[in-house]
């Protein structure tokens, strides 16, 4: 008798735990899983985090993240304080703290292109899109054969409220950088300072 009262109750509280924790459920398809994760960004306002860099040339990293949508995001390497990334609308400026100098690329040449745009979409002509789901880790990677950005970026993203966790980024020659974020909060007020560039030589936006 208690076996059949089990088997009774058991889709009953399963029902309840998806009612009472929708986020954890998990799409079915790459379709959904794509979806999801745009979605996942696009409502994102801002986000702050600090993060833990590894690179497979050996290389090491540490610093912080301010990410305001849809055009702004600034990475700081700390501890050394060496380097910053700033983005506009139309370049990413890498600051040289040590040289204090400025170099600027189209933002079209960056990784972070496609999180950078208004209508966030990680399906293009040009790009491979695949998505799976594993052990409560949803990856999205964008690969690119061609191009100044030709490489592939992996984003991955916690299945119970979807926020962004991770990247990895593989350049044309094989090198794989990855970012975890770490302490990260969302819908900060960040400051308009944060996205400024030193003027040691920066290109107009218009």
């Amino acid at each position: 008798m208690r076996l059949s009262i089990i088997s009774y109750l058991a889709p009953i509280i399963g029902m309840l735990m998806m009612a009472l924790h929708p986020a954890s459920a998990q799409p079915a398809s790459q379709q959904e899983i794509i979806a999801r994760a745009e979605q996942a960004l696009s409502d994102m306002k801002t986000m702050q985090a600090d993060f833990i860099q590894f690179s497979s040339d050996g290389s090491v990293g540490e610093g912080r993240i301010y990410f305001r949508r849809p055009h702004q995001l600034r990475i700081d390497y700390l501890n050394p304080e060496t380097l910053s990334f700033v983005t506009s609308r139309v370049w990413i400026h890498v600051d040289d703290k040590i040289d204090k100098q400025v170099t600027s690329y189209p933002i079209s040449q960056s990784p972070f292109y496609t999180l950078l745009q208004k209508e966030i979409s990680f399906i293009a002509e040009d790009v491979m899109t695949s998505a799976k789901i594993k052990d409560g880790v949803a990856s999205v990677s964008m690969a690119r054969e061609t191009g100044e950005a030709a490489g592939v970026l992996t984003l991955e993203f916690d299945t119970l409220n979807w926020h962004l966790r991770r990247w990895i980024i593989t350049d044309a020659l094989g090198v794989k950088t990855q970012v975890t974020l770490q302490n990260t909060l969302f819908d900060l007020a960040l400051e308009n300072r944060l996205f400024g560039v030193p003027a040691y030589a920066v290109p107009s936006d218009s």
